[in-house]
């Protein structure tokens, strides 16, 4: 196996989202599906692809892999978490929400900025 040397000190890739995230403080609980557990918690950040949930608890369990429907006033979406952090469980929707669904979703709550979150 030989090494390059150009490989090993390109740049790195920037990571990139497929979708402007919004920060925002929406009231809402997360099922999880398969324990039928329900957290009551705040959406801190939300795209159409998917969010990032802080539950109300103390302590987060590291949960990977798992179904979950996110529940923000009359929205249900389908998803699954794919991180945990000390911010809270991120989420990926089963499908993207609509453009329509997700401004209607922020209208719910409070909204830290006008403007979709660039950053990570």
């Amino acid at each position: 196996m030989a090494l390059s040397l150009r490989r090993l000190f390109a740049p790195k890739q920037t990571f990139s989202r497929s979708a402007a995230r919004y920060a925002c403080k929406l009231e809402g609980s997360l099922i999880v599906i398969d324990r039928m557990a329900t957290f009551d918690g705040r959406v801190i950040d939300i795209s159409s692809g998917g969010a990032m949930f802080r539950p109300r608890l103390a302590y987060l369990m590291d949960r990977r892999d798992v179904p979950v429907c996110l529940t923000v006033g009359t929205h249900e979406v389908f998803g699954r978490i794919m991180s945990t952090s000390p911010k809270g469980f991120g989420l990926r929707f089963d499908e993207p929400i609509e453009e329509a669904e997700l401004m209607a979703m922020l209208a719910t709550g409070e909204q830290d900025a006008p403007a979709p979150v660039l950053a990570d």
